[in-house]
Parts: C-alpha cells; sequence; structure tokens
C-alpha cells in the first residue's frame, strides 16, 4: 500500500493511484510518527517552501524536512518518494529573473542530496519543463481550494509516482550490447560504405547522433557498452576511426563483430564479463535477431530512431542512486579482461591469484558503506547463499544491533570496490555475498575465515540462480543438515582457519577484530 502526505489536497491523484491519503498539512507530523505502508509519498508545491522569493528560511526548511526523514527512516521501512518543486517568477527583470531560478536548481539540488536511505525523488521540476508550467499549475485553484495541479498536471505526477515505485522494484542492467548498422548509425557500412553512413547534423542522421550521445550518458552513469555486429572487424573499427560520432572505439568494452550467432555472441560477453544474460539488453534494429537472442534470457529492445524516447525512459536504465562504483565500473570490466589474459598463462590458481597481488580491505558495521553494501544485498544472484533482500534502513538497524562486513578487494590492475558482504546474527551467518566481477580469486574463503567463530551456524537457500555455491559450505562443515534443498549447517572453526590463502587482508581504521 501507498500513502501520501502533503501541503496540497492530493484526492485528484486517486484517479490514477490507489492511495491512502494523510491529513492536510501533516508533512512533518506523519514523519515523526511509525506507518504501516511500504511507501510514503511526500508531495509539496513551492508554496510549502517560500511565496514569491526564495530566501534562507527555504533552506532551512529544507534541513528541517531532512532532519524529521532521518528520525522517520530509524522508525520506519517505507521507502520515500518525495517531491522537488518547480516556480515560474516574476520576469520582471532578466538578471533577477534567473537568479531565482538559479535558487530554485540549488532548492533542488539539497532535495536530490538528502542523506537518508530508499528515497527517489518525483521530478516536479521535470515535468514542468517538458510539459510547459501553465499546463500542469493552475494558481487560482491552489490558492481557493489547495489543488493547484491541473488534471493533467496530476496525471503526470501520478505516473511519475509510478515509475518511481516500479524503479525500487526493477535490477538495473549492466551492460548493453548493440547492434552497428542502422542501429549505432543509419545505413550498412559493408554496402554503403563510410560516405554512406548516417550519424551527422542531417535527417536522419541526427537521430542516430543523438542515440550515441544518450548511450555516452548511460555509459557515464556506470552501464557498460559493448558491440554485437554481424560485419567485417576492420569495416566497423573504420567507421569509427574516420566519421566524427560521440562514440569512440574505445567506449565499448567487448567488441564482438563477426558472423556468428548473436546469441553466441552475447553468451560470450557475459562470461569474458563474468555477469549473469538477465544483466545485459541487447539493443537491434532486425526483429528476427531480436527473437534469436530472446531465448537467451538476454533483455532486448527493437531499436528505431522512432523509439528514442522509449528507449530513454526503460527503468532498467535507471537506478533510486547512483553510486561512485557505478561510475567507475566500466575500467572494473577492463581490468577483468586483463586478469583473464594472466589466468590463461599461469598453470595453478594459487600462482594466477599471487600475481594478482590482492588486497583485501574488511570493515564491520561501517555507515559509510551502508549504501553499497545495500546495492550488493539487493543486486547478487550468483555467488549469494541465502540471497535475502533488505532494504537500507534495515541493513542500518542490522549494524546497530549485528555484524555486518563489508569486503574491498584491490590487486595490480585496480580496486574492485566492495565486493563481498558477510551479515551474521545470534552466531549465525545471515548473508554471504560475492560480486560476481570477484569470483575465481578465493575472496570468499578469506571472507570466511575472517568472520569464523567457534560452532558458527551457516545455511544455503537454493534460488534458479545461486546453484554453483550449494555446496561451497560443505567441505568446511562439521555436521550438515538437510531439510529438503535446504542444507543447514554448523561450521568447524579449525578447518577454516587452517586455510592457507595468498591474499593480503587488512582492516578499516574503525575495525575491531573480535573473533
Amino acid at each position: 500500500m501507498t500513502a501520501i502526505v502533503s501541503n496540497i489536497i492530493t484526492k485528484p491523484l486517486d484517479k490514477f493511484l490507489e492511495l491512502k491519503h494523510f491529513d492536510l498539512d501533516t508533512i512533518f507530523q506523519v514523519l515523526d510518527s511509525k506507518i504501516d505502508e511500504e511507501f510514503l509519498v511526500i508531495l509539496f508545491d513551492y508554496r510549502f517552501l517560500f511565496s514569491s522569493f526564495i530566501d534562507e528560511k527555504a533552506f532551512e526548511k529544507l534541513d528541517l524536512l531532512e532532519s524529521f526523514l532521518k528520525k522517520f527512516r530509524t522508525q520506519n521501512r517505507a521507502k520515500i518518494l518525495i517531491s522537488n518543486i518547480f516556480c515560474d517568477f516574476y520576469n520582471i527583470n532578466d538578471e533577477i529573473y534567473f537568479q531565482e531560478h538559479t535558487k530554485l536548481l540549488e532548492l533542488n539540488k539539497k532535495i536530490a542530496n538528502f542523506d537518508v536511505s530508499d528515497l527517489a525523488i518525483i521530478n516536479i521540476y521535470e515535468i514542468a519543463i517538458n510539459y510547459g508550467w501553465k499546463n500542469i499549475y493552475n494558481e487560482k485553484n491552489g490558492a481557493l481550494f489547495q489543488t493547484p495541479f491541473t488534471k493533467l498536471g496530476y496525471e503526470l505526477i501520478a505516473k511519475e509516482i509510478q515509475n518511481k515505485i516500479e524503479l525500487f522494484n526493477t535490477k538495473r542492467i549492466k551492460a548493453l550490447a548493440i547492434d552497428a548498422d542502422n542501429t549505432l548509425w543509419g545505413g550498412i557500412v559493408g554496402e554503403d560504405g563510410i560516405d554512406g553512413i548516417k550519424c551527422d547534423e542531417n535527417y536522419p542522421g541526427v537521430f542516430y547522433k543523438k542515440f550515441q550521445e544518450l548511450l555516452k550518458y548511460i555509459q557515464k552513469s556506470g552501464v557498460v557498452l559493448n558491440i554485437v555486429s554481424k560485419n567485417n572487424f576492420e569495416d566497423v573499427k573504420e567507421v569509427f576511426e574516420k566519421k566524427n560520432m560521440p562514440l569512440k572505439w574505445d567506449d565499448f568494452l567487448i567488441k564482438k563483430i563477426n558472423w556468428l550467432p548473436k546469441s553466441q555472441n552475447i553468451l560470450e560477453i557475459a562470461k569474458e564479463m563474468n555477469i549473469g544474460v538477465d544483466a545485459i539488453l541487447f539493443i537491434d534494429d532486425n526483429v528476427r535477431e531480436i527473437e534469436e537472442v530472446k531465448d537467451t534470457g538476454v533483455q532486448t529492445f527493437l531499436f528505431d530512431i522512432n523509439r528514442l524516447d522509449e528507449f530513454k525512459n526503460l527503468p532498467q536504465l535507471k537506478a533510486v542512486k547512483i553510486l561512485d562504483e557505478d561510475i567507475k565500473k566500466a575500467n572494473m570490466y577492463k581490468d577483468n579482461l586483463k586478469r583473464g589474459e594472466i589466468l590463461k598463462k599461469v598453470s595453478n590458481l594459487d600462482e594466477f591469484i599471487k600475481s594478482l597481488e590482492i588486497k583485501v580491505t574488511l570493515n564491520k558495521n561501517n555507515l559509510n558503506n551502508l549504501k553499497r553494501v545495500t546495492q550488493l544485498i539487493n543486486k547478487t544472484n550468483q555467488f549469494n547463499l541465502t540471497t535475502k533482500r533488505y532494504s537500507e534502513s534495515e541493513v542500518e538497524e542490522m549494524m546497530k544491533h549485528n555484524e555486518v562486513y563489508d569486503f574491498k578487494v584491490e590487486d595490480k590492475f585496480g580496486d574492485l570496490g566492495i565486493v563481498g558482504v558477510v551479515i551474521v546474527k545470534d552466531n549465525e551467518i545471515d548473508e554471504f555475498l560475492l560480486s560476481c566481477r570477484a569470483l575465481g580469486r578465493k575472496i570468499e574463503e578469506v571472507m570466511l575465515k575472517e568472520i569464523i567463530k567457534e560452532n558458527l551456524k551457516a545455511k544455503y537457500i537454493p534460488t534458479k540462480k545461486n546453484a554453483q555455491v550449494k555446496d561451497f559450505f560443505d567441505r568446511f562443515s562439521k555436521e550438515i543438515i538437510k531439510n529438503g534443498e535446504i542444507k543447514e549447517y554448523i561450521l568447524d572453526e579449525k578447518k577454516v582457519k587452517n586455510l592457507e590463502i595468498p591474499i593480503k587482508v587488512e582492516y578499516g581504521r574503525d575495525f575491531k577484530k573480535s573473533n
């Protein structure tokens, strides 16, 4: 169930959404209480913060609002959807007009940067820019009836609320696999030649250019780009060398440019990146290629220059919050490919691990890593012994009363960031997971060795995706109890502590080793 609280009347939203309405003008009172709903929508117009001109009191009120949101988070699990604002100021002087709009952007930036977990923005500002303020807002109705939004305004706000709720429930993709001819550019390089390729300021090339610009933007947010094209390799490479396009050759991590089935190429990309096939979105203009790839479990999008708006609004391309680790991801995958090259040259796993010069840094109950820890808990599927999902507020609560460990990994090629999480409750492992990008280096053994204690209990709960870890605890246990496909363990502390792993372990500044 979704509840809403506002400084305006929100009943018009009932035409589009099923909502529970709190009393008018009770935002702070609701945030100071406990609620049972899964989502809380906080909707306000600009008059909640100011009347005509923006002054310091508006910023102070946002400070107060953030403090109440933090208090709300300590006693509620509900995910929060909060609006930003728009206002069309009196244009009696251009300089003053733009000064006020600059302050408005600062207010909205402050809302976007609220340090509160499980919070998404209802982007009223973007709606106003896209549809026009006068089309969505009625000052007269706002003053007379406290219903300032027009019918269109309420409809668009309802759609934005639905989209953000969907975003909370959608897993973001990790990589794109993109066709070249008639997708990255207009035309077929093998037939039209480089001069016949369309990606410029003219029609239809301008739409392909806009698509590449959009892909560049998506890449900067942490999604990896790959090419999958039935073509001659050198022909495609020459396009990037000779055409001035937004995307460059090196923007693509893996180039599968050959005459093999695209499904086979994409499966190889998943293997080389060490990610699940469902973490890839394949984009192609050919419906037959789309159908051929669909059977692999890869997500697909049938490209057309008229579908750019539809593409950019795909929920799996977006995220409630993008972390620094997401943005660094492309370089991390490049480093992983280098590690793979070393693995081909060495004779055994220990030699491979030694050559990487791996260092693991361990933290416990570190609130600074809360967002990344929560992200891993809700994204990791393959190496995940229980696959339990928790919100940020739930993880934060566990950090207060239990043991939440995070493991940061570095090697001579670079920093993989935080890739492992273990949660221990009442001497039992509740979560034990490792990002797929860190597999195959005995990091999981380091994790277990660092948290092991006498008679520590553990469990394996099977899912469709974690079969590879079904026997992980078997060799470290002194007792196994099977309950159907679920396995419960009592771990052997001595066996684990006797593990010899050629990896250096360090501890975070505030870490106190209690084992």
